[in-house]
């Protein structure tokens, strides 16, 4: 075990959330909330129909999801430093690649690429990584790390600007650069649990008790959790309340224009949502510390899901407005507990392989969500988009029931099921 020759003035934990806000602004900027204008600007150049060119991103997902055990389990086996450091590497190299496509099955590659560093260099490595270093201060760490992907947005407007300055090819690369210039540096501040350093979690002097008013879940397995109700609500209530998202983040660019919102609402509602969640991500946190993380995420469920329905009735920038902001705060307002329960349940021991169990679950209407979307705007127009996001909202209801039902999982014997 390494040792510190003195204990830090600043717990190492907060450089590690800190390290992990940077990465996550900067990857869900480029990608999931960036991405949308460059799939109108190649959808424009190859006259590709929506649903057969969002297929990519089912792709991405399939693999993501494929991948999200595997990396989870080789973060909580090795570490989260090498994890990233090859993640970002490849998703550089990804960027590379899907700037010089000429056709359909180059566009998937890239985007297979693109998955495989995605899963190995941006979420599920950072916020395994900051989870073992907390526990009662968890939520508001996790909450830190969530607020690089609710002021991502912000890239929004500077990569729609890169493509109109120079062309969409051009911007990938200079992202492709921008993502090893800036990631790679943030990844080297990333280490093991704090024990591995002589340190406790949250910087106490002494380990943190194992009572459940602390938040400290038991160590499970990913076996033992695997038995447990709790586990399974929490994976179907991710499955259900991001079918949603999974096509908003690809469609959204080209949704607002089919509404006949003009180009600066289109570009305005593409960078707000996102930023509506910041001052959610920061109340959440604060919630997570403070009352019953369970009853904190359904409540944000839940304005999810109204956000979601009243998406689909924009008709003018007044009601794209109250989508923004609705959408945006709940979705910011549960990030934090959805996070950090995972933690309070079950420990730190398996975190990520956890965490990366529940990625392949949702990857599964991660998959469908986005294509369904595409296929419904290439035969209804703007009609088909609303049709298709309204059923895609529905499930988000599931969610809120879900976390209300859900109880903690005690370890018992291997041959009972844990309530919950």
């Amino acid at each position: 075990m390494l040792k510190l020759r003195s204990k830090p003035k600043i717990f190492y934990g907060w450089w590690m959330a800190l390290s992990g806000f940077g990465i996550l602004f900067y990857t869900s900027g480029v990608f999931f909330y960036g991405f949308s204008p460059f799939f109108d600007e190649i959808l424009d150049e190859f006259g590709w129909g929506a649903g057969i060119a969002a297929g990519a991103f089912a792709f991405q997902r399939l693999e993501q999801g494929i991948f999200g055990p595997v990396v989870g389990y080789i973060t909580d086996r090795f570490g989260p430093r090498k994890s990233l450091l090859g993640g970002i590497f490849i998703l550089g190299v990804g960027f590379l690649l899907l700037s010089q496509i000429t056709n359909l099955w180059q566009f998937y590659l890239s985007f297979g690429l693109l998955a495989f560093g995605l899963g190995f260099g941006s979420f599920l490595t950072v916020n395994t990584a900051v989870n073992a270093w907390f526990v009662r201060k968890r939520g508001r760490a996790m909450a830190l790390v969530s607020y690089g992907p609710g002021l991502s947005s912000l890239l929004v407007p500077v990569i729609v600007a890169m493509i109109a300055f120079f062309s969409w090819r051009d911007a990938l690369i200079y992202m492709a650069i921008a993502t090893w210039v800036l990631c790679i540096p943030l990844a080297l501040v990333m280490r093991r649990s704090p024990e591995t350093y002589g340190l406790f979690p949250d910087g106490d002097d002494k380990p943190t008790s194992d009572d459940p008013n602390m938040k400290q879940g038991q160590d499970f397995t990913l076996k033992q959790a695997l038995r447990t109700s709790a586990y399974w609500k929490y994976a179907l209530s991710s499955m259900c309340g991001f079918t949603f998202f999974s096509a908003l983040v690809i469609h959204q660019y080209v949704a607002f224009k089919s509404f006949g919102l003009p180009e600066v609402w289109v570009a305005t509602l593409v960078t707000l949502w996102p930023l509506a969640s910041f001052p959610g991500r920061i109340v959440g946190g604060v919630l997570v510390d403070m009352y019953d993380t369970r009853k904190v995420v359904a409540g944000a469920w839940a304005m999810q899901f109204i956000g979601a329905v009243t998406f689909v009735v924009i008709y003018n920038p007044l009601v794209g407005l109250i989508y923004a902001i609705v959408f945006g705060f709940g979705f910011g307002l549960g990030n934090p507990g959805r996070l950090a329960i995972l933690g309070e349940f079950f420990g730190r021991k398996a975190y990520g392989s956890l965490l990366g169990t529940q990625q392949f679950l949702s990857s599964m209407t991660g998959i469908i969500a986005p294509v369904y979307a595409g296929f419904m705007y290439d035969i209804y127009g703007a009609d088909g988009y609303r049709l298709a996001f309204l059923s895609l909202a529905l499930p988000g209801a599931i969610s809120v029931y879900l976390y209300l039902s859900m109880k903690r999982p005690v370890i018992n014997e291997p041959q009972t099921v844990s309530q919950g």
